[in-house]
């Protein structure tokens, strides 16, 4: 068996060794990467809902304001719209 021959097997060999490790390592850095996009924003809708408890501790019209989105209702002389949109 020629040199040539036996570093070709040696690249080989260490290919179907390393080729699917690599692999996984590869899925796992996306993965990773997924996870951390995931704790972003998380964190910045977590955030938004603590300004939302910070407002409705002590803001009288953000209190006001979602209790008439939530009701339905509107302040004498306001006029409210329902906009809906076909699924078609």
């Amino acid at each position: 068996m020629s040199k040539k021959n036996l570093m070709v097997l040696i690249v080989i060999g260490l290919l179907i060794i390393f080729l699917p490790g690599f692999s996984r390592l590869q899925k796992l850095r996306a993965k990773n990467k997924s996870l951390k996009d995931e704790i972003v924003r998380l964190h910045k809708e977590n955030q938004d809902l603590e300004n939302q408890i910070e407002l409705l501790e002590t803001d009288q019209f953000y209190i006001e304001k979602k209790a008439r989105d939530k009701m339905g209702i509107g302040k004498e002389g306001e006029i409210r719209y329902k906009v809906t949109y076909d699924k078609e």
